[in-house]
This record gives structure tokens, sequence and C-alpha cells, in this order.
């Protein structure tokens, strides 16, 4: 095996030059600070198991998205305090990518490895601005890119200083919307003397492949991981979602957080070949079990709601005339009445955009109501509500019944659903699951839940 660079990374371990592989995973896109949370904890506990050496990842920005509507992320100042917090509570090194040079030093301040994306691997200005902050940086190499032509990346990346260089394979465009992997490539590029890392996830891509977002196939991602150790890479980049099937971003090639596990223990077995490891070093050290964050109780200064499935059962009724009519409950509207008497803002936040959610809201005499939130729309509607009031989301109540609702509901300071809830919903971190159906009491039960807990 071609020897390369060691690559120290925080004192704490080192990437090349035959030891065992290290794992650079995470969610593809920072959702939530909630979300983030878990799955930075649930991958450190796995990694100290399996004597893996972990840098968490994920994305404060999606800038190449295939379409203008498709959400982003939560931008980079904050991302970049939550990956300061995954740092803080789990003592992980972390990993981001940037896409402007001005992104880079700000970025550089907080996290460990800065991560060029694969389209913009030839970008002079955007090497040389990572290469000065003196930060690891892991060069993806572009689709549209030969293996060798990383050396002229590499020769930037030196000229500017800095030889803390990973260079990452994801991949090479073969006819539209697909991706192959020549495993060759990953020999060829080790012949710079740097670490290779193999991207698992973004090598099954099928780019644009859903016509308004980027397709995938998740299920041939262990064996192009398996194939790239055989081959002896340094280092796996593989994004993991609890729910990748709704994950704003390449949810189709991203890995089930619950499989991950069986996909490391397989993968841990070829390294120990290719590497010829020895016993010791397939030891497993002792495991410290890790304890996620909990959310700090404090007061509740803004409570929002959903309208249909929270408010309402879900249900919709229509006259002969095709009028359409809503049931609500009217011990939900008094509740939130009883709220605003005790100084607590309260407000609906709906995909829907009719005259019945302003009416409701209207009859209410509520202090808020955002219609037409879609696509990331209700997460961004609870920040401008917040910036208004001058509180933040750990303030803030949002109960919420189906997928859309996830988002926000990851975000706030205290989270809760109607027990007919979808099961992603109730699999949100710490969601409170009242015993009453949408359109039941279920509303009502959540403002007195407050009123005794967080008031």
């Amino acid at each position: 095996m071609i020897e390369t660079k060691k690559i120290n990374v925080l004192h704490q371990f080192d990437i090349g030059d035959g030891g065992r592989f290290v794992l650079i995973a995470g969610p593809c896109a920072i959702e939530s600070e909630a979300m983030t949370m878990e799955v930075a904890g649930t991958l450190k506990e796995i990694c100290r198991e399996l004597n893996i050496h972990l840098i968490f990842k994920s994305s404060f920005d999606k800038a190449n998205r295939t379409s203008l509507k498709s959400a982003r992320g939560v931008g980079m100042e904050r991302g970049l305090e939550i990956l300061q917090k995954v740092k803080n509570e789990f003592q992980l090194p972390v990993l981001t990518d940037v896409h402007e040079t001005w992104q880079c030093q700000p970025v550089a301040d907080v996290v460990d490895v800065l991560q060029i994306p694969a389209f913009l691997s030839r970008q002079t200005d955007l090497l040389i601005a990572a290469a000065k902050t003196g930060k690891i940086v892991n060069i993806k190499k572009g689709q549209f890119m030969a293996p060798w032509d990383m050396k002229n990346v590499v020769d930037k990346m030196l000229e500017a200083g800095n030889d803390k260089i990973l260079l990452c394979e994801r991949g090479s465009s073969f006819g539209y919307n697909n991706l192959v992997v020549d495993m060759t490539g990953l020999v060829e590029m080790r012949k710079y003397g740097f670490p290779i890392v193999f991207d698992a996830t973004h090598s099954v891509q099928k780019p644009g492949g859903q016509g308004n977002s980027t397709g995938g196939n998740r299920e041939m991602v262990p064996y192009l991981m398996r194939a790239a150790l055989a081959v002896g890479v340094d280092a796996v980049f593989a994004e993991v979602h609890p729910q990748p099937d709704y994950a704003i971003s390449d949810g189709p090639n991203q890995l089930y957080l619950s499989d991950v596990r069986n996909i490391l223990q397989q993968a841990i077995l070829i390294d120990n070949v290719t590497k010829n490891l020895s016993e010791k070093e397939m030891v497993n050290q002792p495991v410290e079990k890790v304890q996620l964050p909990q959310k700090e109780k404090q007061k509740i200064k803004l409570l929002l709601s959903d309208i249909d499935g929270v408010m309402t059962d879900g249900g919709l009724y229509y006259s002969e005339f095709g009028d359409q009519s809503k049931k609500f409950h009217v011990r939900d509207g008094m509740g939130l009445k009883i709220l605003q008497s005790k100084g607590i803002k309260v407000g609906i936040v709906t995909s829907e955009d009719n005259k019945i959610a302003e009416m409701r809201y209207n009859k209410l005499q509520l202090d808020y109501l955002y219609k037409g939130r879609k696509n990331g729309g209700k997460l961004a509607a609870a920040l401008e509500i917040c910036e208004k009031e001058g509180i933040s989301l750990q303030q803030t109540a949002y109960i919420g019944d189906d997928v859309n609702c996830y988002e926000l509901l990851c975000s706030v300071g205290l989270a809760a659903c109607p027990a007919d809830a979808m099961e992603l919903i109730k699999s949100v971190p710490g969601i409170i699951q009242m015993k009453a159906k949408g359109g039941q009491g279920c509303l009502r039960e959540f403002v007195e839940y407050i009123l005794k807990n967080y008031c």
C-alpha cells in the first residue's frame, strides 16, 4: 500500500498511513439543533463501541441545490452555533463545507476540517482561502475530473502553505443523472501522498435524477464502502439521518441512523484484512455511555399551533355547493385566550392558505397568523416571530401532527403532538404526546400542560 502523510486531528488521532479508517459522518444538512445533537450523540456512542475515530459532519447551507425552491439549511450563523454545541457537548471534531472565500475564516474559527464541495474543487481563490486558515481541508474531486487532475489541486494548496490535505472521491459522471466509482482512482490519488477519503453516500447519487431534486440508491452504499476499504482508503464519509426519506437534502442516498452500526461492523472486517491490523488495534475500548443533552426547561413565552390535524380533526367537509368547512374545538380557543391573559403570545402557523384559518384567527383575536408555509417555511415563520418578540426558539412551544411540522418541532424548546400524529412526529426527541386526538381538545390539553409546568 502506498504510504501517505499522517494528518493529525486535534492531537487526538491521525488520518492516513495504514491506520484504522476514520469515519466522517452526520446528516447532510443541519435541519435543527435537536436532530443534529441526536445524530452526533448516537454516532459517538457507536464509534466508541467499535473503536473508530469520528469526525462529525453537517452543512449549514446547501448552496448547490437542484431547485431554487429546495430548502438549504439553517444558515451560517445558526449552523456554526449548533456545530460549536456538538464540539462542546460531545468533544468531537467537526467538519462542514464552504462555498465562498469570505466564509472560510469565520467557519474555521469553529470547525476543525473545512470541506471544498466537488463542484468547486478547481476554484483557486476558494482553495487558497481555505488553505490560509491553517485547518485540515477535505477536497472532493469534481465529478468531471480525472484522479490525476487532483495534482493541480494539491499544488495550489501546497503553494498556499497548507499540507493538511485530504483527497475525497465521490463518484464520476457517467452519462446523464448517474455516477460511477472507479476504484483505481483511489490508488491514483493516493500517489500524491495524502490520505484518501471515500464518500460512500454521494457516490450513489443520481444528480437531478428526480427532476427538481437529486435521487440516489442508499442500498448500494455498504457495497461501495466495502470495496473502497478493500482498496485501502484512510477515511469513509457517510451522511446519515434518523428519517432520511424526510430529510431536506439528499434523502435518497443518506443512510438510516439505525443501520449505521451493522454497516460499520462489516466495514471493520474488510479494513482489518486490507491493512493487516494487529489484534491489539482490533480490540474495542471500554465504552462510556453517551448521554444526549436535555433541553433546558425555561418559561414559555410563545405558543404556535398547526391547524389541520391539531385544531381540527383533519377532515374536510363540503356542501353541495362546493363550500369547504372545518370543525374546531371550542375548548382549544378558550385555552389560547387563557394563555394570552398570562402574557404568552399565541399564533397559528399552517401550510394551508385559505379563509378558514384567517376566520379562526380573527375570531380568537390571536397574535400571529402565518399561512401557506411549506418546505421549511414553518421554521422560518417561527424565527421571524421570535425576532419580533425578542425571544428564542427555546422559549417557544409548538404542536403539530404531520411531516411538514417535523423541522419546527425539532427546533423549539417545547414540542407536542396529538395522540393520532404521524409516527415520524412521535419520534421527535423530547416530544410530548397528548392523550387527545386532533380536533378533540389536544391543544387545550397542551395549554394546561404549559400552564402547569412552564409559566
